[in-house]
């Protein structure tokens, strides 16, 4: 992406800005921000690794972040989780 935005503004001779409006935000923040613009986060999926169901592991770095971020917004998240092995 930055070698594209390099070259459009080199061969435009254009200025490229990039609007990054959560970036300073928490995890939790994000998903209260969401929450509050309506968005149906069951229909989401954060996962590395889902199964074939389409079900999310739970286990791997975007699940972890994303059930962290669900927690400390107080919020059930509503995605499918994989059932974990006895």
């Amino acid at each position: 992406m930055a070698n594209l935005a390099t070259a459009y503004g080199v061969e435009a001779k254009r200025r490229i800005r990039i609007h990054t409006p959560l970036i300073d935000l928490t995890k939790g923040q994000i998903v209260q921000r969401g929450t509050a613009l309506g968005i149906d986060y069951a229909q989401t999926l954060s996962c590395y690794d889902p199964g074939p169901e389409g079900r999310a592991c739970g286990e791997c770095d975007a699940c972890q972040l994303r059930l962290k971020g669900f927690a400390e917004a107080g919020i059930s998240d509503p995605a499918p989780y994989m059932e974990k092995a006895s």
